[in-house]
């Protein structure tokens, strides 16, 4: 969540139709945490990955699980026709459990507003805490300006 200092700051929303395609993912690395029960203690352990995409906390899509590699390949499409005044378009990839829940692998957030609207924008993204992710999205539609909100925490 981005936190605001002041009331005239503002920003780029986007409204229109978001369409994303996740293509791959290369150096992903379970975490300490998803490797708890493991007899394998190296970092490079295969994982069953998935990614879960998101506009702001709107959720537009899952990928296949894609057992067994750090290197997975999707090439999976999804499109979300009513996006109103987005932000950002997020992607979290997570190792799929037996016994959920499943565990969290890595995550980013790309901004809106740094997306060329009407062409594809084939990018690979990093992602917090290891990996990248390659992504095609698309942006058709128009941006307006927007107020950046305060919140003040007590």
């Amino acid at each position: 969540m981005e936190f605001s200092g002041g009331s005239d700051a503002s920003v780029m929303l986007f409204t229109g139709t978001l369409r994303v395609r996740v293509v791959e993912a290369r150096q992903l690395r379970p975490t300490e945490w998803s490797r708890r029960f493991s007899q394998n203690e190296a970092a490079t352990a295969a994982i069953d990955s998935y990614v879960n995409v998101d506009w702001d906390e709107y959720h537009v899509g899952k990928t296949q699980v894609r057992p067994k590699t750090n290197e997975p390949r999707w090439n999976e499409e999804f499109i979300a026709n009513d996006v109103h005044q987005g932000r950002a378009v997020g992607f979290s990839v997570f190792h799929s459990c037996v016994m959920p829940p499943d565990d969290f692998v890595a995550n980013t957030r790309i901004p809106l507003v740094d997306l060329k609207i009407g062409t594809a924008n084939d990018i690979w993204v990093d992602l917090e805490p290891h990996g990248q992710l390659h992504v095609v999205i698309e942006l058709h539609g128009t941006t307006v300006e927007g107020q950046n909100e305060i919140i003040y925490c007590l």
